[in-house]
């Protein structure tokens, strides 16, 4: 059985001292850590890595973690991405208000404990954990939905297959099959088989799944689209 992956998170933090000690908090805990020294570097690098979470400081030259998280949560590829904003001592209604706006996750105020971060950290891969369960649950029942009507398109046809080689045998066992009669069953046939490659052709390019262990004796289908 695959062990579960380590989640990734993106540390983006200008100050030096912080972003290592943002760091060392993390790799303790078993989380990849990958570091960005502003916001236009941890935007690149979330495109890059894709990351499973997002720490982000709010002041940063270039581009904010305000406009870091805007940008992550406007885009699909990364909209589903939790943010987490990490802000000043004291921090306004309206700073707060901005951040939601913005589509942060959760906010954390310096200064915090590391206890503090981290269950905050974890929480927010839990979500997002269960989140990727449920997109990945809607993702099996459209696959099963699909495979369903394909198999109903290939009875059609095959039972046409069928249904003339049965027509041709009895001809063929009692001398009455004309060679026209023949023709006509044959192109009948090869239409049935057209039509049953192209339904195989559609199961050949759904998502092929893979088996994922997400809890001790729990296995789940991950389904990835090609």
């Amino acid at each position: 059985m695959n062990r579960p992956k380590k989640a990734r998170i993106l540390v983006a933090e200008d100050n030096d001292d912080n972003r290592r000690l943002l760091s060392i908090y993390l790799t303790r805990e078993g989380y990849e850590v990958i570091e960005a020294r502003d916001g236009v570097e941890a935007l690149d690098k979330a495109h890059a890595e894709m990351p499973d979470l997002v720490l982000s400081d709010v002041q940063m030259p270039g581009l904010d973690g305000y406009s870091l998280c805007w940008q992550l949560k406007q885009d699909p590829e990364t909209e589903r991405i939790p943010v987490i904003l990490i802000t000043a001592v004291y921090t306004s209604l309206e700073d707060t208000l901005k951040g939601l706006h913005q589509g942060a996750n959760d906010f954390i105020s310096r200064p915090f404990r590391q206890s503090e971060l981290l269950a905050r950290v974890q929480t927010q891969l839990r979500i997002k954990e269960l989140q990727d369960r449920l997109v990945q649950a809607e993702r099996a029942s459209t696959v099963v939905r699909m495979a369903v009507t394909l198999a109903h398109e290939i009875s059609n046809p095959l039972s046409g297959i069928l249904g003339y080689a049965e027509v041709l045998l009895r001809e063929f066992d009692q001398d009455t099959l004309s060679r026209e009669r023949l023709r006509v069953a044959l192109e009948r046939i090869r239409e049935a088989a057209t039509q049953i490659r192209s339904v195989l052709e559609q199961l050949r390019n759904l998502p092929q799944p893979e088996v994922y262990t997400y809890a001790p004796g729990l296995e789940g289908i991950s389904l990835e689209g090609p």
